[in-house]
């Protein structure tokens, strides 16, 4: 043996007793395998230049043997890290920050869907608020509801207009008012032609008011009505007032008022008439309400 030292020989048993060896020159050939347990390392001798890259696994711990002692500082990475290791027990409460969450739409919250999942809200418009829409889903971004009156129009009659005998749609000098401090209230009735047209859904009060006189020396009867149509087709008569004139040139007012429930503002739609049974003017003034038609939106539908 090259290497040994002052050989001092046994022979009994078959055992070889080795007085002394040459330091360095026992080769990992000359040892046997599984020959050296932990019993023969010198505490803190095993040090991480020692162990091969995923060498060690699982089986070769024993239980609970491995401490925080014995684990150097940010030593173990998600690598280490079997996939689905890292439950809900094993976060420390308060321990998720904001920065830690995954990048979502400026303005949306989270909420959690009928699964009981997360779930991100859209971003509302500005003035909407945040509503129940009952069991099951979740919330959502709405207009407010019975918060005020959020729309009004006046369209005002600016110059008299000279009927006919018979029921007339009033459709010319026809525009939004324009004097006295008045302004339109949020989005805007318009009209076209004698059709009225809604700029949103909702519940709205149609009151028309008409002075009105006969050039007519006969008695004669006077009436102003509203029409609605829910398929942007069919007109009906919705509300009408009446009066009968017995004096030449004398002026009569009349007025009448309806609610329509506004579902499509496609489909639903207004006009205004007035009838006379001869001959008859209808007054109109720009500075000043004389014929006109106002619509006031109550409510969301």
């Amino acid at each position: 043996m090259s290497g040994i030292v002052g050989q001092n020989l046994g022979r009994g048993s078959g055992l070889v007793k080795v007085t002394a060896v040459v330091a360095d020159s026992v080769t990992g050939s000359e040892i046997a395998d599984d020959a050296i347990d932990s019993e023969h390392y010198t505490d803190g001798s095993i040090d991480n230049a020692h162990i091969a890259d995923d060498a060690i696994d699982s089986e070769h711990y024993a239980a609970a043997s491995i401490d925080n002692a014995h684990l150097a500082d940010d030593a173990v990475d998600s690598d280490e890290l079997a996939a689905g290791s890292v439950d809900t027990a094993h976060i420390a409460d308060n321990q998720v920050t904001l920065a830690k969450m995954a990048g979502g739409t400026d303005g949306n919250i989270i909420s959690y869907d009928a699964s009981g999942d997360p779930v991100a809200i859209s971003t509302g418009s500005d003035g909407q608020v945040l509503t129940s829409t009952g069991a099951g889903s979740p919330p959502a971004f709405e207009a407010i509801s019975g918060g005020g009156i959020e729309n009004a129009t006046i369209i005002n009659m600016t110059a008299n207009l000279t009927l006919s005998a018979g029921n007339n749609l009033l459709t010319a000098n026809l525009a939004a008012y324009g004097a006295d401090g008045y302004s339109t209230l949020g989005d805007a009735v318009t009209v076209s032609s004698g059709v009225y047209t809604f700029p949103q859904t909702g519940y709205w009060m149609i009151t028309a008011v008409a002075v009105i006189y006969s050039d007519s020396s006969a008695v004669v009867d006077q009436e102003i009505s509203i029409q609605t149509t829910t398929d942007n087709s069919t007109y009906d008569g919705a509300a009408f007032s009446f009066t009968t004139q017995t004096t030449t040139g004398d002026y009569n007012l009349m007025y009448t008022h309806f609610i329509l429930d506004v579902t499509n503002t496609t489909n639903c739609k207004a006009k205004v008439y007035v009838y006379s049974d001869g001959t008859n003017t209808v007054r109109g003034e720009s500075g000043i309400l004389t014929t006109y038609t106002t619509f006031v939106r109550l409510a969301a539908t």
